[in-house]
């Protein structure tokens, strides 16, 4: 198995070519995302009304031994094949063996911890738990390696399906699983399902079929062990903080943490994240080209604001009221700590995508450097804050590093691409000052009494603050003179489509 993409320097028209591929697969990589994300929270919410808290501070905890167990194998060797231009078959089946068999190892060290695990938190009930996810190790490590080449070769149609028709069914498997159980069996069931079924999608959808061999070990690993660091890192930023919720306050206070988190940082994980994906491919192209790739990153992170800001923000605005309407009252003491993690998002979008480029680029020795940093002074503000403010001081801990990093993160990322603040800051001047508007909005009509029914009060300030946002962006652009961006994108797109429907 090897690339085919070319290695002549490419014609202004190719380039062009690539970079609208940004958009059309970042349109697909969205709607992919969006549309698993819907799944997962209809999925959520519905569970949210059948379970208790405990049920996910359950799960939520042995999951983060899961990822504890897991980080180790995270050598991120899909991410690695993308970045080389010329990965063969021999690379393939490395990558895969290793998965193979770390797979394995994974399941037997959480069998191991199970019993000690549980007596650590004194909750019997967790030991059982984490014997049957260990299973999520087995069947996600024996997946084809084959099918990162839908992504390495922008075959965003096949991506989709393969992401979405395993949530699709494992959805089903576990509403039916709360149905039935009505506790936590029906968390732990669908999410080894989900991986069971993502397994057997992988070989039916990728016709490589992998072999046992470490042929290219030390060829992928020189470039994944920074990886590995940033998934250790990765790992501490969001699931250590829950493992000491659950030992310094309660098991309920993690389950409080975890959707909290969940909810909040939903534009990061379901927006920007399909849209990086996408464009990962075309930093690794332009790696050498940093005309091309400054280019790039100006359209990814112009997209990537414009999508992820307004909807954080709305989150943010909008917490309480969407708590209480859709996951009952049970839930509002995690209103707040929705409200800073989404703020940290609004701010997070703005540098969102700066990890891909140091990736694509061969330089994952920065981003570590850079997320280390933010990961120390994450922890020194979080025990004295969640000391002091109980859960509601991981939120604040969050935001201020959030806040902190943004200036320096961001300054490093212009001098590496020798890139101007003006540039940069022209980019973005739309959907920053469509936000503003919006977040007016929005907060002018909260204070009026619109109407008596909370879901419907919810439903207007929604429509109100998207509306808002889109006409205000919309307007900006036209008096920009209509650059090249998103919003051209999709009037192009829309042009296209009725062309074809005539």
């Amino acid at each position: 198995m090897t690339d085919s993409h070319p290695t002549t320097p490419r014609t202004p028209e190719q380039n062009t070519r690539v970079h609208n591929k940004v958009y059309s697969g970042s349109g697909f990589m969205v709607i992919t995302r969006m549309s698993i994300k819907s799944i997962g929270l209809i999925s959520s919410v519905v569970l949210a009304r059948l379970l208790v808290p405990e049920d996910f501070g359950l799960v939520a905890i042995a999951m983060a031994i899961y990822a504890f167990i897991e980080l180790f194998g995270a050598l991120g060797l899909g991410t690695v094949l993308i970045q080389r231009q010329s990965s063969n078959t021999d690379d393939y089946n490395t990558a895969w063996t290793f998965t193979f068999v770390f797979g394995f190892f994974a399941a037997a060290c959480m069998a191991g911890l199970a019993p000690l695990v549980a007596d650590f938190y004194q909750e019997p009930r967790l030991q059982n738990v984490i014997y049957v996810i260990s299973l999520a190790s087995i069947f996600s490590g024996a997946a084809n390696i084959g099918v990162v080449n839908f992504q390495k070769d922008m075959d965003f149609r096949k991506e989709l399906r393969y992401q979405l028709i395993p949530k699709l069914i494992s959805f089903f498997i576990t509403l039916t699983l709360a149905l039935v159980y009505r506790n936590y069996w029906a968390l732990v069931l669908g999410t080894v399902s989900s991986q069971l079924i993502r397994l057997v999608f992988s070989y039916i959808m990728h016709p490589f079929r992998p072999r046992f061999g470490f042929k290219s070990f030390n060829k992928l690993f020189s470039f994944s062990r920074w990886l590995l660091l940033n998934n250790v890192l990765l790992f501490l930023n969001e699931r250590l903080s829950g493992l000491l919720v659950g030992s310094m306050l309660s098991t309920s206070a993690v389950g409080f943490f975890s959707l909290g988190r969940e909810i909040a940082v939903l534009p990061t994980a379901e927006l920007a994240k399909p849209i990086n994906r996408a464009t990962f491919p075309v930093y690794a192209r332009f790696k050498d080209d940093f005309v091309e790739l400054r280019r790039a990153y100006l359209n990814t992170s112009a997209m990537t604001v414009a999508l992820t800001m307004p909807a954080a923000l709305g989150i943010a605005l909008l917490a309480p009221l969407l708590v209480e309407v859709v996951m009952g009252a049970k839930w509002l003491p995690m209103a707040p700590l929705i409200q800073l993690f989404a703020i940290a998002g609004v701010l997070g979008s703005l540098t969102v995508n700066n990890s891909y480029v140091y990736m694509a680029c061969g330089k994952p020795n920065v981003m570590f450097t850079i997320n280390l940093l933010r990961t120390m002074l994450f922890f020194a503000l979080f025990f004295p804050l969640i000391d002091s403010n109980g859960l509601i001081g991981i939120g604040q801990a969050r935001l201020a590093t959030t806040l902190i990093a943004l200036s320096v993160v961001q300054g490093i990322m212009l001098r590496f691409l020798q890139l101007s603040f003006t540039a940069l800051l022209s980019a973005l001047l739309r959907p920053v000052v469509s936000c503003a508007v919006m977040a007016l909005v929005v907060v002018l009509l909260q204070r009026t009494q619109i109407v008596e029914a909370q879901w419907l009060r919810l439903l207007v300030l929604v429509v109100a603050g998207g509306a808002s946002y889109f006409f205000v962006s919309m307007a900006t652009w036209y008096a920009q003179r209509r650059p090249d961006g998103l919003e051209r994108a999709v009037l192009d797109w829309l042009a296209s489509w009725r062309q074809a429907r005539r």
